[in-house]
């Protein structure tokens, strides 16, 4: 019995597929399946049941599978214990939205690479619910992204609050400094898709307070949207930060409302069984280097 025998079978118990499984582990699906039957062979036993369209977990399988998750964290533990750096090595594929990757992702990535140099990242830039679900299937180690998960396999911790104004093109909107319900029916409201977290954020305002935007406009790129609000295309949500930088430069000024947006929490999410000590190097990195009052290094 091996390690590497070990991860395969822990890997596609816990995945969405097979497939899923060898992307994670950097091997052909081929290579995975034949290590889990060679672990299989020498347990003489069935790990999975195959006759179905999906594998599923025998009986023998699902006892296996906490003995195997112990196993390899001991492992790990070890690596971690007489290894330099930290002992942090390996892979990380990770999820973050657009905003993080427009503020601190480099200030993080640069963090990583200069203190555990055998780690290699692999962002992934997507939608809070996207990367939800591939957080839930295996697909990534960890994601940050706006608000707490309601998915049971999945634990949640805050790491920053968010302030978003709204924003208008001064050719657009003239002397008027305030949100009003005929703004919002005569002009375009700009917005990122319905599962991202600022949308969602908004959305809820809009209906505690019984406001209906006329017009709509989705965009799934922030920065683009940015850019055609200042343009004058319609009016949105700015973070802060982009907003002091574009207000200074007079390409946006600030609207007000009553009442004021509330602050949007981010949160580090992780698989609730994945207890790898690469897990908690990870959040501590990302608490030392999160920061999403940067201005867009677009502008």
């Amino acid at each position: 019995m091996t390690l590497k025998q070990l991860e395969a079978f822990y890997w596609a118990a816990s995945a969405a597929s097979f497939g899923v499984a060898a992307e994670r582990l950097h091997v052909s699906q081929s290579t995975l399946s034949k290590r889990i039957a060679e672990l299989e062979a020498q347990l003489r036993k069935d790990l999975f049941d195959r006759s179905g369209h999906r594998a599923m977990l025998t009986e023998a399988g699902e006892q296996l599978l906490p003995l195997a998750r112990r196993m390899l964290g001991l492992a790990d533990e070890m690596r971690t214990l007489v290894a330099e750096g930290g002992g942090v090595r390996g892979h990380c594929r990770f999820g973050v939205g657009e905003l993080a990757a427009l503020t601190w992702l480099p200030d993080f990535v640069a963090f990583v690479r200069a203190t555990y140099p055998d780690l290699v990242l692999e962002p992934q830039v997507d939608l809070g619910a996207a990367l939800e679900q591939r957080l839930e299937s295996g697909e990534l180690d960890f994601a940050v992204v706006a608000g707490y998960s309601s998915r049971s396999a999945i634990a949640s911790e805050a790491i920053a609050e968010v302030r978003f104004s709204w924003a208008a093109s001064p050719a657009l909107v003239g002397a008027q400094r305030v949100i009003t319900a005929k703004l919002l029916q005569d002009t375009a409201l700009i917005t990122m898709p319905a599962a991202a977290g600022p949308t969602r954020m908004l959305e809820h305002w809009l209906a505690v307070n019984n406001l209906e935007a006329g017009r709509r406009l989705t965009c799934n790129n922030l920065a683009a949207i940015a850019g055609l609000i200042a343009a004058g295309v319609g009016i949105g949500l700015f973070p802060n930060g982009w907003l002091k930088q574009m207000a200074e430069r007079g390409s946006v000024v600030e609207l007000r409302s009553r009442p004021a947006l509330p602050a949007l929490e981010y949160t580090i999410q992780w698989r609730r069984d994945d207890s790898r000590p690469l897990l908690q190097k990870i959040r501590e990195a990302v608490r030392e280097t999160v920061d999403f009052s940067k201005p867009s290094p677009l502008w």
